[in-house]
């Protein structure tokens, strides 16, 4: 009788097992259905010919990204951590009200692990030597960073998290490019409403992307339209990244403000929004061109300047191709990038290095 028990016991092991690994060639996860890009599966040889002595943890890497029902589990114990106890996982942070906030803004938040002074003065020296170039092509230049979501609406994170006290590295920054004299625009000025991010998304939304761009115009002394009394629509089919990232099964949606706008065209070979290099045309705007170094923040606002201007061209590239205006002119060039972010702003002049 012990000896069945102990067959039947090893044998239900054994399924459980091949379940999830066998079973993750038919019920794995797809590639983006949390966000992120899975471990490449290990080769037994290097590139060289030599064995590769790194397999067996590449291979449980590979594995514990591709097991099976993965994202249906991660799913579950983020419904389960939320409703029981108010949490999320490492890279969501469920906040107050139904927001949710993304893991990688908290230093930000809690002002800890801030720049380096001299991380500090890299990046304001980066942002000075783009700024110079681009005034001695005949282009304006500003540089701007899209506030973290917490930063804005830190009302709405959870009381176990302290704000941070004292100046942040965007105030850094900035009292950095004061002294540079390089013209920048502090969006937390201009995003003073309430709903202007996401619930349950990392970005703002189409309300706050149109008043970045005014913000952006009108610091740029440039005529714009601001859009405010322009038709819209208030649509509910936006995907959360953060939703992505917290139950990647579950098919959710964010309100979003869809303004209707000039018609532009893209003059790149167009994919989606996070494409590197975009290029647009508008026939009905006023003869100017613009240069958009952005990052995914930059998405939302691509219809509002591709309809201001007669040709922009938006890269993610970085270090910033800024050197190309000396064959491509542009009347204006925008440097944004999230506050999250702004250590890459340390070397992303590495192109003018040259000249």
């Amino acid at each position: 009788m012990k000896a069945n028990l102990c067959r039947i016991y090893v044998g239900l092991i054994l399924a459980f097992c091949l379940f999830f690994s066998v079973g993750a060639f038919f019920f794995g996860p797809d590639a983006d259905a949390e966000g992120r890009e899975l471990s490449p599966m290990p080769a037994l040889r290097t590139e060289e010919g030599k064995l590769n002595l790194a397999f067996t943890t590449q291979l449980e890497s590979a594995f514990a990204d591709r097991f099976a029902l993965r994202s249906e589990l991660v799913t579950a114990q983020s419904i389960l951590r939320a409703g029981l106890f108010g949490t999320g996982n490492e890279k969501v942070i469920v906040g107050r009200g139904g927001y949710l906030f993304f893991g990688d803004t908290l230093d930000d938040y809690l002002g800890r692990n801030p720049m380096t002074d001299t991380e500090i003065e890299a990046a304001a020296d980066a942002l000075a030597q783009m700024s110079r170039f681009a005034k001695e092509q005949g282009a304006k230049f500003i540089f701007t960073a899209a506030p973290n979501k917490n930063t804005l609406y830190g009302e709405y994170m959870p009381a176990r998290y302290l704000p941070r006290t004292g100046e942040s590295d965007m105030d850094r920054l900035f009292a950095a490019l004061d002294v540079r004299e390089v013209d920048y625009l502090d969006l937390r000025s201009v995003l003073t409403a309430e709903d202007l991010y996401h619930k349950r998304d990392t970005h703002w939304n189409g309300e706050g992307a149109r008043m970045a761009y005014g913000g952006l115009m009108s610091a740029l002394n440039l005529p714009y339209d601001d859009y405010v009394d322009a038709p819209y629509q208030t649509v509910t089919d936006f995907p959360g990244d953060l939703d992505a990232l917290l139950t990647p099964t579950l098919s959710r949606t964010d309100e979003n403000v869809v303004y209707t706008l000039p018609e532009f065209a893209y003059t790149s070979n167009y994919v989606t929004p996070m494409d590197l290099i975009i290029s647009t045309r508008c026939d009905t705007a006023p003869q100017r061109s613009a240069l958009i170094f952005r990052d995914s923040f930059g998405s939302a606002l691509i219809p509002y300047f591709s309809s201001a201007f007669s040709t922009v061209t938006y890269e993610r590239a970085n270090p910033y191709r800024i050197d190309q205006l000396t064959r491509k002119p542009a009347d204006v060039v925008i440097v944004e990038i999230a506050e999250r972010n702004l250590r890459d702003l340390v070397g992303a002049a590495e192109r003018l290095a040259g000249k």
